[in-house]
């Protein structure tokens, strides 16, 4: 009898969505990545690389590092990408430092994002819901 594969819990999640920045006085589209993980001692950042060539955009996590402010804190690490001239259908690659991916496809529109498709045991989840930014 085949043995049934133990279903892994995701590591990340990534939040896409649509943010009016005040500063820069434009709509972007922030794609934030948080750990499921709670830390406890630190506020960590998530390095993060991203490119888009034609219609595929690449996230690539690059692994943690404290803040420039060693304060103690808690919460999940951040890392953070803002883009302000996407427009269209992207196939989002996202990939690990050991070099493992999640595809997705994304939607986006002025007025909408909207993901679909996910692997079978994904590292990340996808979300288009806002989460608030600090």
């Amino acid at each position: 009898m085949a043995r049934k594969k133990k279903q892994r819990l995701p590591e990340y999640t990534l939040h896409v969505f649509h943010h009016f920045d005040d500063r820069v006085r434009k709509m972007l589209q922030v794609f934030l990545v948080r750990t499921v993980k709670e830390f406890t001692n630190f506020n960590y950042e998530i390095l993060l690389d991203m490119a888009v060539v034609e219609r595929t955009i690449q996230l690539k996590i690059l692994g943690l590092r404290t803040t420039a402010l060693t304060m103690p804190g808690t919460g999940p690490a951040l890392g953070r990408k803002d883009f302000s001239d996407l427009s269209g259908s992207y196939q989002l690659s996202i990939v690990k430092l050991d070099g493992e991916a999640n595809v997705f496809a994304i939607d986006l529109s002025p007025g909408k994002i909207t993901i679909t498709g996910s692997p079978e045991s994904p590292f990340i989840t996808v979300s288009d819901l806002p989460v608030p930014l600090s």
